[in-house]
C-alpha cells in the first residue's frame, strides 16, 4: 500500500464532516438530539479511526492489522445510538436518528479509506431517505395504538367489542377491576386503528354511554 499524502488526508477528514455535517443539518431540522455537531463528530471521528488504522498498517506492516480499529467503530456508535432511543409512554423515539448515526460512520470509513464515490452515494441515500421517503412513509397506512381507560356504574353491560367494531377499530387487550369502594368497573382497553376519524368516532360512541364516570387515553 502507497504512502498516502497528508494534504489528500485532510481532505478526506474536511469530507468526512462536510457529509456528516450535512446529514446532521437535517436531524437538527427535526429536532433530534443526534444533531447537526453529533452527527458530523460520528463521521469525523470513523474516518480519523480508519485513517489511523491504515496509518499503523503503513507503518507496521501486515504484523498490524488495519481492520481491528475500523471494527471497533461499529461497537461503539452502538453505545450512541442506544442512547438516541428514548421510550415515551406506548411510542419509541430515535430508532431512525440511530440508524443514521450508524449510516454515518460507515459514511466516515469509506471516505477515511478513500471511496469518495461510495461515501458520495451513500450520503445522497441517506438523505433522501430522511427527506424525501418520509413524507412518502407518512401517507402509507399504518396500525396505531391507544390505551383507553373507562370507568362506568358497576350496572354497565356495555357491549365495547361491538362498538369497536362499529367504529372500525379493534380491541386487541383488555384488562378490567372492580373498584368495589366506588362501586364502579374499571377497563382498560388496548386499540388498534389506522385514521384520526375511526378511534374519535369509536370515543364518541363511549362517551354516550349512559354509566359513564371517567374516560382518558393513557
Amino acid at each position: 500500500m502507497p504512502e498516502i499524502d497528508n494534504i489528500e488526508l485532510i481532505l478526506r477528514l474536511v469530507i468526512a464532516a462536510t457529509f456528516g455535517g450535512l446529514i446532521g443539518l437535517e436531524r437538527q431540522i427535526q429536532g433530534q438530539s443526534a444533531g447537526f455537531r453529533t452527527q458530523l463528530l460520528v463521521c469525523l471521528g470513523a474516518c480519523l479511526f480508519t485513517i489511523i488504522s491504515l496509518k499503523v498498517y503503513l507503518t507496521f506492516g501486515q504484523s498490524a492489522d488495519p481492520g481491528r480499529i475500523s471494527a471497533q467503530i461499529v461497537v461503539g456508535i452502538g453505545f450512541l445510538g442506544a442512547g438516541a432511543i428514548l421510550r415515551q409512554g406506548e411510542f419509541i423515539r430515535g430508532l431512525t436518528t440511530a440508524a443514521t448515526l450508524w449510516t454515518v460512520s460507515a459514511i466516515g470509513m469509506a471516505i477515511g479509506f478513500g471511496e469518495y464515490l461510495i461515501a458520495s452515494v451513500g450520503t445522497i441515500l441517506v438523505l433522501a431517505n430522511l427527506i424525501i421517503l418520509k413524507h412518502l412513509e407518512s401517507k402509507i397506512p399504518r396500525d396505531r395504538y391507544v390505551n383507553v381507560i373507562i370507568e362506568t356504574l358497576e350496572s354497565d353491560e356495555t357491549d365495547y367489542y361491538s362498538l369497536a367494531k362499529d367504529s372500525n377499530v379493534e380491541i386487541v387487550g383488555k384488562s378490567f377491576k372492580y373498584l368495589l369502594d366506588k362501586e364502579l368497573k374499571h377497563y382498560n382497553l388496548n386499540v388498534k386503528y389506522k385514521k384520526e376519524r375511526e378511534i374519535n368516532t369509536f370515543l364518541r360512541k363511549l362517551r354516550e354511554i349512559k354509566g359513564l364516570r371517567m374516560l382518558m387515553l393513557d
